[in-house]
């Protein structure tokens, strides 16, 4: 009778444990939705089987966010965070809080490979949001920013807000100029507008029609389009009104050997180009010494 008890205990325990692993994933909290994606996009949360996301799926903490070669999505997330992956990327959301009544929260997630577009929301305005790496780790600021992962090598653009920083090994460089590159070296000058075509290409994919003004320089607009707020870093909506159709067509992700230069050439100007390190002086930032 013991054994007989033992086993239907057993029974009953493995069969309840089943119900409760999909139960728990449903009733765990929620950190932000799928709000577009082009398959193929999925997920992996903590303990559970891959899924494939679909718009409105639900995001958890420390879900694991995969594309495949023609995949990318765009992610909102609580505090109006915005998080764009481009294909053959793989992200981990490792930490999403938010109090929307004290308008304070923390943010963030590590990017495995591939590349992704950050617009900060109301969690990172006055605590740095933190991108890790496999090599390096970003702290943004109130900021929007570009940031890419392959073959070893970190590569981020800061789009707009008040600043980027990178820790490597404990050293820090950071920039607060729109366009300010950073790697694992520090601060490397004003992103090529090549190289920022290309990006925008791997993440977004077609370049959308319209989109706004004439600037001149590096492909980033310093006035917001008609008929829309000044631009923000507040997540409230995609930034694309930032980049300039003056920098030409934004071409399709290509192999990496086919990359053009990250930075513009050294204009021997001798003026600081917004980069500095953490002993709070700008001697990282000056081109033409």
């Amino acid at each position: 009778m013991r054994s007989k008890a033992t086993l239907r205990s057993k029974v009953f325990a493995m069969g309840t444990l089943c119900v409760l692993l999909p139960f728990s994933f449903a009733n765990a909290q929620q950190i932000g939705v799928v709000a577009s994606l082009q398959p193929q996009v999925f997920g992996t949360a903590p303990g559970q089987a891959e899924r494939s996301l679909q718009p409105r799926s639900g995001l958890v903490a420390n879900d694991t966010i995969r594309t495949g070669p023609s995949g990318r999505s765009q992610l909102l997330f609580q505090d109006q965070t915005t998080l764009t992956v481009a294909p053959s990327s793989q992200v981990v959301l490792d930490r999403f809080v938010f109090d929307p009544a004290g308008g304070q929260g923390q943010v963030g997630l590590s990017l495995t490979t591939g590349a992704l577009r950050f617009i900060g929301g109301q969690g990172s305005r006055n605590t740095e949001a933190e991108i890790r790496t496999p090599s390096a780790t970003l702290g943004i600021r109130g900021s929007s920013a570009l940031v890419r992962h392959t073959g070893g090598q970190t590569v981020a653009v800061l789009i707009a807000g008040e600043r980027m920083c990178i820790t490597v090994n404990g050293a820090q460089s950071c920039t607060s100029r729109r366009g300010g590159v950073l790697t694992e070296q520090g601060f490397q000058g004003q992103v090529n507008p090549e190289f920022l075509a290309f990006l925008l290409g791997q993440i977004d994919g077609s370049p959308q029609p319209g989109i706004a003004s004439r600037t001149g320089g590096i492909g980033l607009s310093d006035q917001a389009p008609p008929n829309r707020q000044p631009l923000s870093s507040g997540g409230r909506e995609r930034d694309e009104g930032a980049f300039d159709p003056d920098s030409g067509p934004i071409p399709p992700g290509g192999p990496d050997g086919a990359l053009p230069p990250i930075t513009q050439p050294d204009d021997g100007n001798g003026y600081d180009d917004g980069g500095y390190d953490d002993d709070g002086y700008d001697d990282g930032g000056y081109d033409g010494f």
